[in-house]
């Protein structure tokens, strides 16, 4: 009988498997390594480092060390560096394409570290951005105080009242000659010196015949001297009208160097306009820059919570990345995601010391799991912090309607020569400090709304305008000097990509009342001498438009002097 085994067979197949077996134990580790850097680079869009991989099958694991992820937009830093990773992965899952992670333990996680080499993958455009141009200084520019030069103003512009009195020199000019006219065909004294003449005749004529004709030529002298004192009283009736009309344009001129005063004051005073907020231009730009460093590792993070799918039939396609196919997932009775961390254990480590944490339930197929991410992190006695806690919740069990929430909170942060402003017109700096930070955010289907509110106690802050003369500078560094609290709160609302920030703090009623008394204080000044010069240039035209009326007035004397000769003579 022949035996059923090939015993040649059997050894080639063994000593193929004690290959396989000796390959794995030597080489499988720095395959591991090989893969996780070049498919976690991909990833990244930049360089992924590792010092060394390796691999256990009782229990099932992976242990890394020395991981180094580079920031694709800054390739000589890293987003985070961690001295160990170790995780247990479980067996079964493996077969079905699942990496399912039971356990996963992040020692010494180092976030924003340097790197000695760049991280840029060749001929991609990592860290190649045009970089924005430097400021040469940090902060903001007051406002300046300093009150224009009169002179200057005084020069280039043209004063209403100067123009109001010639014009009204030429229409008086111009309306005099039409009444010098107009006297000229009026009856004058000569005329009325006839009339005198005739009466003196009628009185000399003698007889019955000579009294009854001189009775007769007395009223036609009396009707015609009548005719001729109604015209004279009908111009002096006109006359008087466009006098009171000239009277009234007179005392407008004279009221206008208050208009030109008031229109120079508007154009070129000061104003306390855009200083009801001051505490923005001292605390906008760190808050600002906090949001956004915030919101930017939020978008990062995406990737992690949630990946674009649709449904075709009765199945869930996946969408992979451009040429690599599609995945599709059949209805499961058990669902599990393609890739799933349960729960990690992390020490973070950073300037003040470390602090733990965990986090849970890392997927981007929360609707498969049925679970939200969950974080928390916390420590205690820090140097320089007295405690930090963050919390939060990144729900996208339903993909279309995402709901994410952060908590951050930040007790007895000790500030050490914190600049604010580097400003020529104000510097500012917190020399020492304590404070307490809290940060809240929801974000809903892109739409945020956080609130950001930080406590300042016993604080010291120095200031040393560079422009002595600049005077709401030094009214605003001699309101800072006895500043010790300072509370500050911002609220964000809108969308991810376009959102507002609404700042306030309890320095804005301090600081509006110190710079609003330096602005009366120097609006007082300039208005002095804005009327002084207002005045001064328009005094010449003033007296001449006062003149011209002056000029006017004697074509009333010579109406009323010919209306009293003939009224004598009636």
């Amino acid at each position: 009988m022949k035996s059923m085994i090939r015993w040649q067979g059997l050894g080639v197949f063994g000593f193929l498997v004690a290959l396989l077996v000796l390959f794995f134990f030597f080489f499988a580790d720095g395959l591991a390594k090989l893969v996780i850097e070049k498919q976690g680079s991909g990833l990244v869009g930049a360089r992924v480092d590792l010092s060394g991989a390796k691999l256990s099958f009782s229990p099932t694991g992976l242990e890394l060390t020395g991981l180094q992820i580079t920031n694709p937009d800054a390739p000589m830093r890293n987003i985070v560096e961690i001295d160990r990773l170790a995780m247990l992965i479980s067996p079964l899952p493996l077969f079905q394409r699942k990496i399912i992670i039971e356990e996963m333990s992040a020692e010494g996680v180092r976030p924003d570290t340097a790197r000695k080499t760049s991280g840029a993958l060749p001929g991609s455009a990592t860290g190649k951005k045009e970089a924005a141009p430097e400021k040469t200084e940090s902060g903001f520019k007051l406002p300046s105080l300093q009150i224009p030069d009169v002179k200057e103003v005084m020069a280039k512009e043209n004063l209403q009242t100067i123009a109001l009195a010639r014009e009204y020199q030429e229409q008086i000019k111009a309306d005099k000659a039409k009444w010098q006219q107009r006297l000229a065909e009026l009856p004058n004294q000569q005329k009325l010196e006839s009339y005198r003449e005739r009466l003196n005749k009628l009185q000399g004529s003698s007889g019955l015949a000579g009294l009854l004709g001189g009775a007769n030529e007395l009223l036609a002298v009396k009707n015609e001297l009548q005719a001729d004192l109604d015209r004279l009283k009908s111009a002096q009736k006109d006359f008087t009208e466009s006098s009171n009309a000239y009277k009234k344009q007179l005392t407008e001129i004279e009221n206008a160097p208050r208009q030109d005063i008031k229109r120079l004051l508007d154009k070129y005073g000061l104003s306390s306009e855009g200083l009801a907020n001051l505490s923005v231009l001292f605390f906008g730009r760190q808050t600002g820059g906090m949001i956004q460093q915030g919101l930017d590792w939020y978008e990062k993070a995406q990737p992690l919570l949630q990946r674009s799918k649709e449904k075709k039939g009765g199945s869930e396609v996946v969408k992979p990345p451009r040429g690599q196919g599609v995945t599709v997932r059949f209805k499961e009775e058990a669902p599990l995601p393609d890739f799933l961390i349960r729960h990690i254990s992390a020490s973070v480590k950073i300037a003040a010391g470390a602090f733990a944490g965990s986090i849970n339930n890392v997927t981007p197929d929360q609707d498969v799991l049925g679970a939200p991410l969950t974080f928390t992190f916390g420590g205690e006695n820090l140097q320089g912090l007295r405690a930090i806690k963050c919390a939060g919740v990144l729900d996208h069990v339903n993909p279309a309607q995402p709901n994410d929430t952060v908590n951050l909170a930040i007790n007895g942060y000790a500030i050490k020569k914190m600049t604010l402003s580097s400003s020529e017109s104000l510097p500012l700096t917190i020399d020492s400090g304590q404070a307490d930070l809290t940060v809240q955010a929801e974000v809903q289907n892109r739409q945020i709304n956080g609130e950001v509110q930080a406590q300042l106690q016993s604080a010291t802050i120095e200031t040393a305008p560079a422009q002595q003369g600049d005077a709401i500078s030094q009214a605003l560094a001699s309101a800072l000097a006895d500043v010790s609290n300072v509370s500050v709160k911002a609220k964000v609302t809108g969308t991810l990509d376009d959102y507002k920030m609404a700042l306030s703090s309890n320095l804005d009623s301090l600081l509006k009342q110190a710079a609003g008394k330096a602005i009366r204080s120097q609006t007082a000044k300039f208005e002095q001498q804005l009327k002084e010069a207002v005045m001064e240039k328009a005094k010449g035209p003033l007296a001449d438009a006062t003149g011209s009326f002056a000029d006017f007035g004697g074509i009333s004397e010579e109406l009323t002097a010919r209306l009293q000769a003939g009224g004598k003579l009636l």
